[in-house]
This record gives C-alpha cells, sequence and structure tokens, in this order.
C-alpha cells in the first residue's frame, strides 16, 4: 500500500546544472539597505505621458533614475571581474523579465544613462518576448552542451574564466542590475552581476509624515544589494539617496517634457 507521505524526485537537466553552477559562483559579499520613496512626482509624470499618448512605466522611471544616480557618481559604477576593477563609461542596466524558471532572463538597457524616459520604456515593453525567446534557446544549448562537461567542477571552471571577462558580464547582466516585483512591498536578493542590484516593490498609498503631519502618499521601499568588494554602506547610502533625490524631485518631469518637445 502506498503511504501518504509519499515523495518524488528527479534528476536536474544539464540547463538547470549550469545556472545552479552560475548561481553558486555569483554570489558576492553582499549587504543590503532600503529606503522609502516618495512617488508623488512619478505618479505626475505617468499621468502627464498618459495625456499626451506616451506609455510610461514604473520600470522605465526606475531604470533611469538609477543609471542618472549612477552617472552623477562615477566612482560607484564599477565591475569586479577576474583580479581587477572596471569602471564603464555606459551604464547598461539589466531588468529581470518574468519567467517560468527558477531564474529570470534579464534585458539588457544599453547607455540608459543616454536614453530618454519614452526610449526605454519603448524597449522595456517591446523586447520582453525576445529576451524569453533568446533566454530559452539558451537553456536549450545548455542542455546539449551539459553532456560535454557533466562534472560541476568542469562547469565551474569554465563560468570562472568566462566570469573573468567584461564584455561578457556587461552582455550578460549589464553592469547594474534592477529588479521589480509588484505584487510585495519589499524585497531583497543576494545574487546579481556589476556592483549592485536595486530592486523595489509595489508603488502604494502609505500613510506617511510631511512636515510632522501624517499623509498619504503613494510611496515605493527600494532595497540596494551591494558586493561589500566595491562599495561599503556610505556608498550604497549614497547611491539610494541619489536615487531618492531624482525621484522625488521634478527632475524626471522636466526631462519628459524636453524630450517630447524635440
Amino acid at each position: 500500500m502506498k503511504g501518504e507521505d509519499s515523495t518524488t524526485s528527479r534528476k536536474l537537466d544539464w540547463a538547470e546544472r549550469w545556472i545552479r553552477d552560475g548561481l553558486e559562483l555569483s554570489r558576492p559579499p553582499a549587504f543590503f539597505e532600503s529606503l522609502q520613496v516618495d512617488m508623488t512626482e512619478a505618479c505626475a509624470l505617468i499621468e502627464r505621458a498618459r495625456e499626451r499618448g506616451v506609455r510610461l512605466t514604473y520600470a522605465a522611471i526606475l531604470v533611469r533614475a538609477a543609471a542618472l544616480a549612477l552617472a552623477a557618481n562615477p566612482d560607484l559604477h564599477v565591475m569586479v571581474c577576474g583580479g581587477r576593477v572596471y569602471s564603464p563609461a555606459r551604464v547598461d542596466v539589466a531588468v529581470s523579465v518574468a519567467a517560468e524558471g527558477s531564474l529570470a532572463p534579464v534585458m539588457v538597457l544599453e547607455s540608459a544613462n543616454a536614453k530618454t524616459l519614452p526610449e526605454l520604456s519603448a524597449e522595456l515593453a517591446g523586447r520582453v518576448e525576445a529576451v524569453r525567446a533568446a533566454d530559452a534557446k539558451l537553456m536549450s544549448g545548455l542542455r546539449r552542451w551539459g553532456r560535454l562537461l557533466p562534472f560541476a567542477t568542469l562547469r565551474k571552471a569554465v563560468l570562472r574564466l568566462m566570469y573573468r571577462s567584461l564584455e561578457f558580464q556587461r552582455k550578460s547582466a549589464g553592469t547594474f542590475q534592477v529588479s521589480i516585483v509588484p505584487g510585495v512591498d519589499q524585497f531583497a536578493t543576494p545574487v546579481f552581476g556589476g556592483s549592485a542590484l536595486l530592486t523595489a516593490g509595489r508603488v502604494a498609498e502609505r500613510v506617511v509624515a510631511v512636515k510632522g503631519v501624517p499623509t498619504v502618499r503613494p510611496t515605493v521601499y527600494v532595497t540596494c544589494s551591494a558586493d561589500h568588494r566595491v562599495w561599503n554602506g556610505s556608498a550604497a547610502e549614497r547611491f539610494l539617496l541619489s536615487l531618492r533625490a531624482i525621484l522625488e524631485s521634478p527632475e524626471l518631469r522636466k526631462e519628459f517634457l524636453n524630450s517630447s518637445q524635440q
């Protein structure tokens, strides 16, 4: 007679083993810092864009704000590859794309510091299916290649060599990462490429103190997961404060109005 506590199992396929090995190698000594950001300006910007027939998203706004914050603090925009620390001039932001696997594929938005909000929003919306298709193709390839390297030590040796390449890291995970999960309030992860990862939850109306008076405002919790090899606590604080200053100021609204008039 079959017991009530029956357990089933399966072997990881070759693609899943590559992913597992990559995750084990992609966990820098990380720490986390969070802030609550008033998104009143961002909400007004989205509404203004809608009135002009332009679709803007919170994701595009966060990507643009992160890119501007890094551009304003170039000493924070660094990457560790092997035994070298690089300082890329171009901010390539990798954004997680929802998918079925345990590790979400990413869309790399090249030169996010030089693109307008409408350009970023259109790229985020227009490339989703292509990114998912490319990820499916990669997973299929990993399943084929896995048989050539059946041992984890061999796969990790290959991955270590690849991670020493700045171009490989830029193409696979950008120079900075952003991940948004709109169904939760706040989250963080120790797995990221580049120097840091910005995570954000949902934008929701919350009670905050404005000059000592309880006020309802749309806010979002943002968290910076940073690589302690290149950032310290003050660096992450500086990035988050710069990000919040951009999001809570009219800077992005003015940028949008200027770009839409051109």
